[in-house]
């Protein structure tokens, strides 16, 4: 009986290495696959749970920044009175320099007073940036109480100067009189003037006051009030809405009290705290709630 040849039946012996070791390297496969997916469990099971308390901290907090956001600015209107005079153009140039938007009141006779005053009104006339408006053309002469008992004559001499300076406007202040007309705004400081003060609001003026006034020494001509406290009066006015509107606060300053150098350099101080204020939005006094924009001739 014949032996079969080696090669008659059976796998070569190549052919058996290769299946064993393709069987080891699906085995190694599977259990690096299962020791990823477990990896992965502990790692999940690891992670601490997201405490309700942060969530809603973090919702609170964004809904403060958005209510933050949303608080509108408080707006300050920066007036001067009396110009053209000594002080104006020191004036002009500080609100020139710090980009500020800043009224004049101008009194007309003023403009006759020197060639220097005539010039300053010139250079008033020719900046765009700035308000300009009425404060009489007389200034009642600084004789108030004889002034207003003439309420005709107020009329003329408001009417005047509105003619002599062309006003695009029909922003008054009262000289010598912190009074209010303005849509429902209704204040008269001196009672003996309020028929005079109607007559001009009956003519087709808006009559605007001030919420707070830079005081100074009318002798010197000096500021007599700190401007950090000028600052702190500001913020309280607006803080405990003692303004005639609430959120809007008109300061009064004088343009002669600005004609020295230390004087100029609280007048800049003054105009970059407030511009720096977050809180505040300074604007020109024809965005005034209530103001008309009609303007008659």
């Amino acid at each position: 009986m014949e032996t079969p040849a080696a090669n008659d039946e059976g796998e070569p012996a190549g052919s058996k290495n290769q299946f064993h070791f393709s069987i080891l390297f699906l085995s190694v496969l599977l259990l690096f696959f299962a020791s990823c997916k477990q990896a992965k469990k502990e790692i999940k099971k690891e992670q601490p749970a997201i405490d309700s308390t942060v969530i809603k901290q973090h919702q609170q907090h964004r809904k403060d920044s958005l209510a933050k956001v949303a608080v509108p600015k408080k707006k300050i209107y920066l007036t001067f009175d009396d110009g053209p005079n000594k002080g104006t153009m020191n004036v002009l140039n500080a609100v020139k320099e710090d980009s500020i938007p800043a009224s004049f009141f101008i009194v007309g006779t003023h403009m006759d007073d020197s060639p220097e005053q005539a010039a300053t009104w010139q250079q008033l006339k020719a900046d765009s940036a700035i308000e300009l408006c009425n404060h009489s053309y007389t200034h009642a002469f600084n004789h108030y109480t004889k002034y207003y008992q003439h309420p005709g004559e107020v009329i003329k001499d408001i009417e005047h100067n509105r003619q002599v300076l062309d006003f695009d406007n029909n922003i008054v202040r009262m000289p010598g009189r912190n009074a209010w007309r303005i849509d429902s705004v209704n204040h008269t400081d001196i009672k003996e003037s309020i028929a005079a003060i109607d007559s001009v609001h009956d003519a087709g003026f808006d009559v605007m006051g001030w919420d707070v006034e830079w005081m100074f020494d009318h002798k010197t001509l000096s500021l007599a009030t700190d401007t950090g406290l000028l600052l702190r009066q500001i913020e309280n006015m607006l803080e405990t809405k003692k303004t005639r509107t609430p959120g809007h606060l008109v300061l009064l300053a004088h343009d002669q009290s600005f004609n020295s150098e230390s004087s100029v350099e609280q007048l800049h101080y003054l105009f970059r705290e407030l511009k720096n204020n977050p809180e505040y939005e300074l604007m020109l006094v024809g965005h005034y709630p209530g103001i008309k924009k009609d303007i008659h001739k």
